[in-house]
């Protein structure tokens, strides 16, 4: 059996309450908006500066592995390789060019032509000193790299040694985690197209066009700041005190868009909102139940209803986005008769379910609620429980629910890591119990543990894609998991900004195709 490492990178955000559809969605927040001087009270951005609301502060959390500001959204920083909008196929950013020498092996070309913020050269031993302070600084398992993994060849060849067979290190590579900071600097120096304007913790952070990089770049600076609601994100460009705004409230959408001074679009990630049902719990370790579950579920109801039509009705544990997705394979899983089928052939004795979400997941929220309704009718008892953030995925992993809602997706250029967090045993979400109790939470078996090694260590690209779309396969199968939605975010923009270009992951968003 190959050792996967057993933490994965999500990269999710949150919300939450239990009042009625329209007050949680479209209500109106309170606090949480982070002051910033100078701000303006309607928009202008005669000044050529655009002004961009985040889920939280670009500097907020420990960052000083890039500076002291987060290589997510922010433009600062770049990756060797790049994840493009459709996720097809990694392309170059940093290196031109990669070849795998064997199965633990890489060599990369970098560009010639690279300058840091600071004036030097990206060079390979450079490059190299900057890889390995990253994975000094913070370990980042699903890699397969260790801060000895690089070395310069010669100026501009760099290999890279994985510590087992790794055929996504493209894929892995284009991660913003791994993206590359001088490793000298104290402050954001990195190679990216906007170089940061001083960095203070908690706090906006401005971005001004680096006249040195190699590629042109607009005009206006850039303000990046923190907006922990998303309401409060869906108000300040409504009032027109910033000019972009990610990740707005999917239950505004029809609103924002019939604002003329507004532009409103969407975007599917590659991101799965999904129930997980414990295999190990005394109740839903009866494959009957789990079936009944998944089969009692309308998906289409659920994202015209509560999410408002923003987002896809899921069948598979994988979005639509990702290349090895076998959405188009899996059927439906709605249907009440058979619900109430497997539900009678099920030992189920009317036993409370234990059902928790993230508390700050207020969209979750009503859909657990029109779950639990569904459920009701059928006969089973679901009690939904908010659990604090900080503790929900503790809760999860450590296998105290019986199903419990999450939202997981890829934001790389590949996502085999995902398969294995998700469903082997040895990944992250299962881990704790199989190694404790010989469980886990949602990992089939030893079958499917084979099936993701065969995806996971294969450089050929069929054999890895059949193989992780018989995991899905045989998940859906085992009833371990509801999908519900693929999801779409929603990113607005003041009626006089254009862009930027959407990409799929919102993390990779390319601030220079944004201009006024």
């Amino acid at each position: 059996m190959i050792h996967r490492p057993t933490t994965g990178v999500y990269g999710d955000e949150s919300d939450a309450a239990s009042m009625s559809r329209r007050q949680l969605i479209s209500g109106v927040a309170g606090a949480g908006i982070a002051s910033i001087a100078g701000c303006l009270s309607a928009r202008d951005t005669a000044d050529e500066t655009v002004r961009i609301s985040l889920g939280s502060e670009p500097t907020e959390g420990d960052w000083e592995a890039y500076g002291g500001v987060v290589p997510y959204h922010t433009p600062f920083h770049e990756t060797l390789t790049a994840a493009p909008p459709d996720l097809q196929t990694v392309e170059p950013q940093l290196a031109s060019d990669w070849e795998a020498f064997d199965e633990t092996t890489w060599r990369f070309s970098l560009q010639d032509d690279v300058t840091f913020h600071d004036g030097s050269e990206l060079t390979a031993s450079l490059a190299a000193d900057a890889l390995s302070a990253i994975l000094e600084a913070r370990p980042i398992g699903f890699t397969r790299l260790t801060p000895d993994s690089f070395r310069a060849v010669d100026e501009y060849e760099l290999e890279i040694e994985t510590t087992q067979p790794e055929p996504a290190t493209p894929g892995n590579l284009a991660h913003p985690l791994m993206s590359l900071q001088h490793p000298e600097a104290d402050e954001p120096v990195g190679t990216g197209p906007y170089v940061a304007e001083g960095v203070t913790p908690d706090q906006p952070v401005e971005a001004v066009r680096f006249d040195e990089y190699r590629e042109t770049v607009p005009e206006p600076s850039l303000v990046f700041e923190g907006v922990s609601d998303p309401q409060t994100r869906s108000l300040r460009l409504e009032s027109g005190e910033t000019d972009v705004a990610l990740d707005l409230p999917r239950g505004s959408y029809e609103e924002l868009a019939a604002n003329d001074d507004l532009e409103v679009r969407t975007e599917t990630e590659p991101r799965t909102g999904m129930v997980m049902v414990n295999r190990y719990r005394e109740a839903t370790s009866d494959r009957d139940l789990r079936k009944a579950l998944q089969y009692g579920v309308d998906q289409q109801e659920l994202v015209a209803e509560v999410l408002d039509g923003v987002g896809e009705p899921a069948r598979s544990p994988f979005s639509k986005r990702i290349p090895w997705s076998a959405h188009d394979e899996l059927s439906a899983h709605t249907d009440t008769d058979r619900a109430r089928e497997y539900l009678e052939a099920s030992a189920y004795d009317g036993e409370e379910l234990r059902f928790i979400i993230d508390g700050n997941q207020s969209e979750q929220q009503l859909i657990a609620q029109e779950m639990q309704r569904r459920y009701d009718e059928l006969g089973i008892d679901v009690a939904i429980e908010q659990v604090e953030s900080a503790a929900f995925f503790s809760e999860y992993t450590g296998g105290e629910a019986d199903l419990a809602f999450v939202e997981l997706g890829s934001i790389n250029g590949a996502a085999d890591y995902l398969v294995f967090v998700m469903y082997h045993s040895e990944g992250g979400d299962n881990a704790d119990q199989y190694e404790s109790e010989g469980t886990g939470v949602v990992n089939p078996g030893e079958e499917v543990d084979e099936l993701i090694e065969r995806g996971d260590t294969a450089f050929d690209e069929d054999v890895k894609h059949e193989a992780y779309r018989e995991v899905q396969r045989r998940v859906m199968d085992d009833g371990v998991t509801i999908p519900i939605y693929y999801k779409e975010y929603v990113i607005g923009t003041g009626a006089d900004v254009d862009g930027p270009e959407l990409h799929a992951i919102p993390h990779m968003t390319d601030w220079t195709t944004l201009t006024t």
